[in-house]
């Protein structure tokens, strides 16, 4: 017997039945045609009750992707916008140095900066130099140095200059098997590229002092290793003065920095996962990033999220430091208990990374060895910090550091200084800093001084929130047993 065919076409799907058989063995052919197609039937509602086409499905896995590729990726993309305003604002390039003699100003736009120790930046490429030495002198009377070198994903790898100590490092690519010659200590990173933050440290700022820094700054070298013999002629490039913009941009380039390192750097295993979470955003290593105009918009706005995001968490994912106290790590817990790996038995802290690399760049190796830095977001009762009030610091006579403190500004939108900002920081070495009778020391916030309190104030911008680090240099047994204590910031008028 001869079977016809009909065909039914609902939802994309193609169905077939026959159409010239008995009655009773039609309806057993055509029972599962029949539940088939109230499936596709009740599938459309279900997209029709959503709202939502296949064309806006896919908008939306785009959008979702792309606030999480802005949370995953920031320490490659950090590390690569602090390296490329090396090369663009310093002209510099690999095995450079730029540093700012003078400590720096406003026009450093880097995360959370600091410029009552001289910054010096250096970035190696051993995929196109090979191993490369960092070659790094002991201290003098009245100048050290103290840095960590970061892999290209902010892991530090070894903390250098404490303690007074110099010494020949030798940076090498990942997966090296070669020799090290001796005389060298080894460093190993996972990625081609390293960044260093190298700090030339005073002991005050006299004239003695900055000369004899300055001449040991003059005797850091860096060079591929094949060119031991016969070192080429170290450049050293003055920051003071250059608008230097090291901050990630919150927006569609992000994700063209993102991609770019991906091709250029090694990929970990735990990465793989997300490497396949990136392929509706068109990022895959090996091909060209060429996002369309719908898909610029998706991740300019993701982008955005994003940084909200993390401002908010900024300000509440943080580990308290003393019972009671707006005072805090500016991380959130996980980042002290793991030395800055956010690696734990169970997880790896995405989050949490994210969130503190948002505020900072190149995290000690040892937290606390050189230098330790606490943060508050809030006034003592609780409320943000705002850059129209005023604010007082009352800061105890003594503190617990063999070297100093410091108090600096940091506005919450950019984690840096505020644009023209004059009044950045103020620490126990500055000159003009009032100290009260008993020892004491008030620090004023906001955006005019208060009479007679220029030398002891720092400024605020209006209309924008802003965070303190209080950073304390060498810091002493007090300062980790938690007996000593710094008040909160209280508003006043």
């Amino acid at each position: 017997m001869k079977i016809s065919r009909r065909q039914a076409t609902i939802g994309g799907v193609t169905l077939l039945a026959g159409t010239s058989m008995g009655t009773s063995a039609q309806a057993q052919r055509d029972e599962p045609l029949k539940r088939t197609v109230e499936d596709v039937k009740e599938q459309e509602k279900v997209r029709s009750a959503d709202g939502l086409t296949p064309k806006e499905l896919a908008s939306r896995t785009v959008y979702r992707r792309a606030v999480d590729a802005v949370i995953w990726g920031l320490p490659l993309v950090g590390e690569d916008t602090v390296k490329q305003a090396a090369f663009r604002d310093g002209k510099a390039d690999y095995d450079d140095i730029v540093w700012w003699p003078k400590g720096g100003g406003w026009k450093n736009q880097s995360p959370t900066p600091n410029v009552n120790t001289r910054y010096m930046y250096f970035f190696i490429n051993t995929k196109q130099n090979g191993p490369t030495v960092v070659e790094l002198p002991p201290a003098v009377p009245g100048a050290s140095f103290y840095g960590t070198i970061e892999d290209a994903r902010y892991v530090p790898l070894i903390d250098i200059g404490f303690e007074g100590k110099g010494g020949k490092y030798l940076v090498l690519p990942p997966d090296y098997d070669g020799n090290v010659p001796d005389g060298y200590t080894p460093v190993r990173p996972a990625t081609y590229n390293t960044m260093t933050l190298l700090r030339s440290i005073l002991a005050s700022l006299s004239e003695k002092d900055e000369q004899a820094g300055n001449e040991l700054v003059k005797q850091v070298r860096l060079y591929p290793l094949s060119k031991a013999d016969n070192p080429p002629a170290q450049r050293l490039l003055d920051m003071t003065e250059v608008m230097y913009n090291g901050l990630v941009k919150y927006d569609e380039t992000f994700f063209t920095s993102l991609a770019r390192m991906l091709n250029e750097e090694t990929v970990q295993p735990r990465d793989l996962q997300m490497m396949g979470m990136l392929l509706p955003l068109g990022i895959e290593r090996g091909k060209e990033f060429k996002p369309d105009a719908a898909t610029v918009a998706q991740l300019k706005a993701a982008a955005a999220e994003a940084h909200a995001w993390l401002m908010d968490k900024a300000a509440t994912d943080v580990t308290p430091w003393w019972p009671d106290s707006q005072w805090c790590v500016p991380s959130p817990p996980i980042t002290v208990p793991t030395e800055f790996k956010w690696e734990t038995p169970n997880y790896f802290g995405v989050d949490a990374r994210a969130i503190a690399l948002s505020q900072y760049f190149c995290p000690t190796a040892k937290l606390g060895t050189g230098s330790f830095y606490f943060a508050s977001f809030h006034d003592r009762y609780g409320k943000p910090l705002e850059g129209a009030s005023d604010y007082r610091l009352h800061v105890p006579a003594n503190v617990p550091v063999r070297e100093f403190w410091s108090a600096t500004v940091y506005s919450l939108k950019t984690s840096s200084f505020f644009l023209n900002a004059t009044r950045l920081t103020l620490g126990s070495l500055d000159k003009e800093l009032r100290k009260n009778a008993d020892g004491t020391v008030d620090i004023y916030f906001g955006p005019k001084p208060p009479a007679g309190q220029a030398a002891n104030w720092l400024y605020t911008q209006p209309g924008e929130k802003w965070f303190p680090w209080f950073r304390v240099y060498g810091p002493e047994k007090a300062i980790f047993d938690k007996s000593w204590r710094l008040p909160d910031i209280e508003m006043i008028g």
